[in-house]
């Protein structure tokens, strides 16, 4: 599968979301009539789009190329030009890695990448969809360590605790609702809250007695759990 990410931006003017939506809808249609790239169950999923990005999937390089050809067209019609130094390209699956030439949009290369982030979620080029906890695991830190810095004045482990899971474990479970965290992933994000305990209480014998007293479920419940709130709502 070969996924290409590239953001979208008016050759004149500044588009809201709403008005974007619709005058992107032709291109949509265009990508769907043409049969190419992905669908699932008959439904279509070559071409996503949110705000100003635009996602194409397909599972060839011969057809990606043929699909930013219609949006070059799209493009020279509407009188819009498409962003090339934001627009990537990568692959998924058992030839991710081969070397490959580089597809073309507005006449220019796009490259491709070994990691991109779409909508805040940063995929990973591998044999199988991966994503990289890499930028949650600092968001965590960088976090924790503004609030256990400010909270050491109120002398109360459960108060820092409570901010813990207030303000930090939601960077950490962003996005949990539809990326599927594998066991590795878990197991680093579970290390950060370690060690966040680890600074608030000092040196512990056994974190997941630890952990229960406080009532920090391993990430892997935790991700579950927020899961099954939105499927619920």
């Amino acid at each position: 599968m070969l996924v290409s990410n590239f953001s979208w931006c008016s050759a004149r003017w500044h588009l809201s979301p709403i008005l974007f939506a619709v005058y992107i809808d032709p291109l949509i249609t265009q990508l769907r009539n043409s049969g190419l790239g992905c669908t699932l169950h008959g439904d279509f999923y070559r071409c996503l789009v949110y705000a100003d990005d635009v996602l194409l999937l397909t599972h060839t390089v011969h057809s990606m190329q043929i699909m930013l050809h219609i949006c070059d067209k799209f493009a020279e019609n509407f009188d819009i030009k498409f962003n090339n130094s934001k627009s990537v390209a990568m692959r998924i699956g058992s030839r991710y890695d081969e070397k490959c030439a580089a597809l073309q949009l507005s006449n220019k290369d796009i490259f491709y990448v070994n990691e991109l982030k779409y909508l805040g979620v940063h995929v990973i080029a591998a044999k199988c969809l991966k994503f990289s906890v890499e930028y949650l695991r600092v968001k965590f830190y960088r976090t924790f360590n503004c609030i256990f810095s400010r909270s050491k004045a109120a002398n109360s482990e459960m108060i820092t605790v409570q901010l813990l899971e207030s303000y930090c474990l939601p960077f950490m479970l962003y996005a949990a609702e539809a990326v599927s965290l594998s066991s590795a992933n878990c197991r680093v994000l579970d290390n950060c809250i370690n060690r966040a305990l680890y600074s608030i209480f000092g040196p512990c014998d056994n974190m997941d007695c630890l952990r229960s007293c406080v009532g920090l479920d391993n990430v892997k419940v935790l991700s579950e759990r927020k899961y099954s709130r939105f499927i619920d709502w």
